[in-house]
């Protein structure tokens, strides 16, 4: 690393503000100013350039090679990919004006919020800073210094007109709307019309063991809270989840994760989640990552809380890799010697593209597809097993909102969930939009294959863009995104380095997602998003070399 600039982000002073200030009228409002019966909440606000003395050297840079394909994939999950704590510091210092959570609580004076709402997660520095993003989203025309996003599309960068599906989306509405529409339509939480399609999606698509019938499939609005980084409506996961454990009980899932899984579980059904700390590479998708499965259920259980379930991402999100048959075999296996439910997010599984430089890839496999009984020779109860997808990856379609699932053999769970399915129904527009893209098989076909070729033309591009700048790469084969190791290339492995690193990429413009934010446990890995317009990741990409020196290794 050179030392042209010997201070880095540490050497902007206290009052040059960070490029995304918290401090009231931004979006919040501010308390009004505690009675003598509350003490003082601090004013200023704290940013990761305060507590770092990390170099990070800056050159003029020269532009990325042109070449890649303009994908069709934007992430929803923007939002949930960053928790507070990353997006403020790395103390424990207030995070704005507004003071910590419980001061906040404290110099209330109004009548009384109730304990639900108030008593978890504070979203308030989550909705300033994507309140923030969005007012200063980059536009080569309207806003050239705006922020390039590449950890996650926020909003569609470019016309409508660039999805291939875009036809079939005007076709729906128009031919398939029909006046039963503008009612409560004929089901619960969406249509008979939208189970029927999907029924003959998944029965085509993923292959299932037992055929999936309409009658197994509950929708609504979204599997995940999208980019609502409050306490959301009830969706599918929140509602999942509310359903199977009680308050207080224990979730195990792999790490790194999709931290979206933190707010959509936790803010109302008030369950636990628990990291497993899992071999990195090879190792943490091989059938012998469930030692560490075994392990960590034994701590939790002896720390006195109960583990009830565990969430398998396949596709895996954020390292976007597939999982090999015999280890979603050890998976179930494993939740039914415990006697835990199984849950199958899968909202990737039609974003598997070629990866000429990982050839030994395993394809996708859905949960659905095992008979573990007899590919295992063993007794497995099929209804601890449930599978979660939606539209807003695979079809590119985040705003509509509709996810689905898929619980074949638990109709008491089903029926438990029709109790309130009312609460998450999806809207009659986005029912018909995506029943008529499954019904329309050719169309259907074009479209997949097309988004998977771009995919992995956008994937190959930017893997050999960090890999001709000595940035080491993860293996992935699913996904819009890939895992960099930035931390190998700049010298650095300590979690306080790596937010730096964040956050002298945010204030120079750019968006990428460190890896703690996951609750990876080796600091240096950020998550990189390829999914987005061709000039804007051109863009983002020269951001990066110039911000942190990455040169062409010769």
């Amino acid at each position: 690393m050179t030392s042209q600039t010997q201070a880095g982000p540490a050497s902007v002073g206290r009052d040059a503000p960070s490029r995304l200030s918290l401090q009231p009228p931004c979006g919040l409002p501010s308390f009004p100013r505690p009675r003598s019966r509350s003490p003082a909440v601090p004013s200023s606000s704290s940013t990761l350039r305060d507590q770092s003395t990390m170099t990070i050297p800056k050159s003029n840079g020269h532009a990325p090679t042109n070449g890649v394909g303009n994908n069709v994939q934007h992430d929803n999950d923007a939002d949930a990919d960053i928790d507070t704590e990353t997006l403020m510091s790395a103390s424990a210092t207030p995070t704005s004006a507004l003071g910590t959570r419980e001061e906040q609580r404290r110099i209330y004076l109004g009548p009384k919020l109730s304990d639900r709402a108030t008593g978890g997660p504070d979203a308030g520095p989550l909705i300033e800073r994507f309140s923030c993003l969005f007012k200063d989203q980059y536009h080569c025309k309207t806003n050239p210094k705006g922020i390039v996003s590449i950890f996650s599309q926020l909003i569609i960068q470019g016309s409508r007109r660039e999805l291939p599906h875009a036809a079939g989306v005007h076709r729906a509405l128009a031919k398939n709307f029909l006046a039963s529409d503008l009612s409560y339509g004929d089901n619960l939480w969406g249509s008979r019309r939208i189970n029927r399609a999907l029924s003959g999606f998944y029965n085509r698509y993923f292959n299932p063991a037992v055929e999936v019938q309409p009658d197994h499939i509950i929708c609504g609005n979204g599997c995940s809270a999208g980019t609502t980084p409050t306490l959301p409506p009830l969706f599918l996961l929140d509602q999942l989840f509310f359903t199977l454990l009680d308050e207080g009980d224990a979730i195990l899932l792999a790490a790194p994760y999709y931290t979206g899984f933190d707010r959509d579980l936790i803010g109302r059904a008030r369950v636990k989640l628990v990291p497993v700390h899992v071999p990195e590479g090879d190792a943490g998708f091989s059938p012998g990552c469930m030692e560490a499965f075994e392990q960590t259920l034994k701590e939790t259980e002896a720390k006195g809380t109960r583990v009830r379930a565990v969430i398998l991402c396949n596709p895996q999100n954020p390292l976007g890799r597939t999982y090999p048959r015999d280890t979603l075999l050890a998976y179930a296996r494993f939740c039914e010697e415990r006697d835990l439910h199984l849950v199958s997010d899968e909202i990737y599984a039609m974003s598997v593209y070629e990866n000429k430089s990982f050839p030994d890839a395993a394809p996708f496999t859905s949960m659905l597809s095992l008979d573990v009984e007899k590919e295992l020779g063993m007794e497995f109860d099929k209804a601890r097993l449930h599978v979660v997808y939606g539209m807003s990856k695979d079809f590119c379609a985040n705003g509509l909102r509709i996810g689905s699932l898929v619980s074949q053999h638990n109709p008491l769970l089903l029926r438990a969930m029709a109790a309130t399915s009312m609460l998450m129904k999806i809207s009659s527009p986005a029912d018909v939009i995506w029943s008529s893209i499954l019904s329309d098989r050719c169309a259907l076909e074009d479209f997949l294959g097309e988004n998977k070729r771009r995919l992995g033309a956008a994937q190959a591009f930017v893997r050999g863009w960090f890999e001709e700048r000595g940035v080491e790469v993860a293996h992935s084969n699913a996904g819009n995104f890939i895992w960099v190791h930035l931390g190998g290339k700049l010298g650095f492995r300590d979690a306080i380095s790596e937010k730096k690193v964040f956050q002298r990429l945010l204030d120079g413009g750019v968006y990428i997602a460190p890896g703690t934010a996951y609750h990876n446990p080796s600091a240096g890995w950020y998550r990189v998003t390829f999914s987005i317009a061709q000039d804007d990741l051109a863009v983002g990409l020269n951001k990066m070399e110039e911000l942190l020196d990455l040169r062409v290794v010769v």
